[in-house]
């Protein structure tokens, strides 16, 4: 990998015309940014078939039926009766990009298809509208000029860490689930509950404290999340994601996402919806708020430390009842909006930080610069203390 995650402090400049700000608050944390905003498609033009709101997915179908794009990659399923496991492809019809609605939350090869473009089946694409989170941009951000394509679109969701595999995954299912067998998506949401999504439409909303057998999701995180610092996908033109729209209290399905809007193609993007009337995108920044995020991340970080390097006990969570008490008061009192945003990206960032220099040799200098990209760098100064505290508790450990 080379200087590794560190090359966004140099993509960003050629993708984008500028590098980030890191004393502006707002791109410090969500990287070069036009415009941060609440958006949400109008209900009556939502999809039937989508993967949460609808945003990606009409933006997607919009750009084909527009011609501003040859093709879309996007994830479609396995098979009917596999639907959260990945197999990316190239949609060349809105057709297509509907029948791959639907989450698939595992590590998915999204630049495999782009081989395609070599062969004559794929050789009439030269537009190319590609979806993905952090990880499969930056890797395609560093092939980009050898794919000779003449226009590159890039829409970017948020990411959170992904299960290794349909093992890992079932596992975690199993964990937070009455019945995982009929779970198809979830996501970890803004009232500090895990909503997952049922083949017979229902929602199940579990306390992030109230995993069955937390002990047995150790090793259930793919390894390259603990090495990832780009929690906002930094090098999409445009990326979208539900953890800065402040609270709304209804379905996942329902609720308003934020985005932010990095350069002209994003931008491209967002009103070729806004201007039909078929997506809503506010005025001015979500709005933030709630109990200083840093006193929260130190109680937050060492669960997740346990988990990483298979420390967590094999016991019972605390009582369902106070699981749903603790959730209630931590999205009444705690972080709200850009500021739960803010204290989500802390969390992850520390954490693979910590991940990283604990391991000593096997971390391979994925903290240290240059290969620790200024932003990380920048928000572990924040965090000092904690950070080295934390290094001594899990050195010599390995992730698992």
């Amino acid at each position: 990998l080379g200087e590794g995650m560190g090359r966004i402090d140099h993509i960003e400049g050629v993708v984008h015309g500028r590098g980030r700000n890191l004393d502006d608050e707002l791109e410090l944390y969500f990287g070069v940014a036009e415009a941060v905003r609440p958006i949400r498609m109008v209900p009556e033009a939502r999809p039937e078939k989508r993967s949460w709101t609808g945003v990606v997915t009409s933006i997607a179908c919009e750009m084909l039926r527009s011609g501003r794009v040859d093709a879309v990659l996007c994830v479609g399923s396995v098979s009917p009766d596999r639907p959260l496991e990945p197999r990316p492809l190239l949609a060349r019809t809105p057709e297509e990009v509907l029948a791959c609605g639907g989450v698939k939350p595992m590590l998915s090869p999204n630049l495999k298809p782009l081989a395609e473009l070599q062969t004559e089946a794929g050789r009439d694409i030269k537009r190319l509208l590609f979806i993905g989170v952090g990880c499969q941009v930056q890797a395609l951000r560093a092939i980009e000029s050898d794919l000779g394509l003449e226009k590159l679109y890039v829409l970017g969701t948020n990411c959170v860490d992904n299960p290794r595999d349909s093992e890992a995954l079932q596992r975690f299912l199993k964990s937070a689930s009455d019945t995982p067998e009929t779970a198809i998506g979830f996501e970890f949401m803004q009232d500090n509950r895990i909503h997952v999504k049922h083949n017979d439409g229902r929602y199940e909303k579990i306390p992030v404290f109230s995993l069955k057998d937390p002990h047995t999701c150790s090793g259930v995180i793919a390894k390259s999340c603990y090495a990832c610092f780009d929690y906002v996908n930094a090098l999409s033109d445009l990326t979208v994601g539900y953890m800065g729209a402040p609270w709304e209290g209804v379905k996942m399905t329902e609720h308003s996402q934020y985005c932010v809007i990095r350069n002209e193609r994003g931008r491209e993007m967002v009103e070729l919806l806004a201007n039909k009337g078929t997506l809503e995108l506010g005025d001015s920044e979500p709005a933030g708020g709630g109990w200083p995020r840093e006193g929260l991340i130190g109680g937050v970080l060492k669960p997740e430390l346990d988990l990483a390097f298979g420390r967590r006990a094999p016991r019972e969570g605390p009582p369902r009842w106070l699981s749903e008490a603790l959730s209630e008061l931590l999205t009444a009192v705690g972080p709200r909006g850009l500021d739960f945003a803010r204290a989500s990206i802390d969390r992850a960032t520390l954490r693979n930080i910590v991940c990283a220099r604990a391991q000593g040799a096997k971390g391979r200098g994925r903290a240290d610069a240059p290969v620790l990209p200024a932003h990380a760098t920048a928000l572990e100064e924040r965090y000092s203390e904690l950070v080295e505290d934390m290094v001594r508790r899990y050195e010599g450990g390995e992730v698992v």
